[in-house]
Parts: structure tokens; C-alpha cells; sequence
């Protein structure tokens, strides 16, 4: 698993290939009580034509074809690093960033 790159707020973020094995993303926000904490990263995917499901930390999202979809992070009350796969990578590239 490759580590994606958390941009910091403001900062130009660079999309990668996305692993085959998957990738990592480090969550260092925080979340309590349903309060969201500012410095949360979110997960960005550009998708090519090939239907692709994305999992993050366990959980599958819809399958989407050609688009650039964002998905908010929630690292629970403490940081840690969140897993996230994809059934193929072909034309799939991924970035991160702090909100």
C-alpha cells in the first residue's frame, strides 16, 4: 500500500496513480459526538471509463465511471491512517487534502 500525500489547507493538491494493492491516507482530524473538527483531509478520485468501486476503511462506495468524486475522511476521536482500495485502477488517480 502507497501512502497518499494529505495537501495541506490552501495548497495545491497532486493526483497519483492509484495503487494496485491499495493505499493509505492519513486521517488527522477529529471527530466526537457528531462534531466535525477543522483539518480533516478528504479523499479525492478521478475515475476513468472503467466502473470502479472505491473502499474506504472497509466500507464500498458506489461504483462510479468518469468522474471526480470526493469523500470526507472521519478519523473517529483519535488520528490514524485509513486503507483504500479499488477493484481496478486503470485510469483511476487519488489525492488528498485538509478542508
Amino acid at each position: 500500500m502507497a501512502a497518499i500525500t494529505v495537501a495541506a489547507k490552501g495548497a495545491g493538491m497532486t493526483l497519483a496513480a492509484a495503487s494496485g494493492g491499495g493505499d493509505t491516507v492519513a486521517a488527522t482530524g477529529m471527530s466526537a459526538g457528531g462534531w466535525q473538527v477543522t483539518g480533516t483531509p478528504v479523499l479525492v478520485v478521478a475515475i476513468g471509463a472503467t466502473p470502479t468501486t472505491v473502499t474506504i476503511d472497509g466500507t464500498a462506495q458506489a461504483a462510479v465511471t468518469s468522474k471526480t468524486v470526493v469523500y470526507p475522511l472521519n478519523p473517529g476521536v483519535y488520528s490514524r491512517s485509513i486503507a483504500v482500495t479499488y477493484d481496478q485502477v486503470t485510469s483511476v488517480t487519488v489525492g488528498a487534502q485538509v478542508l
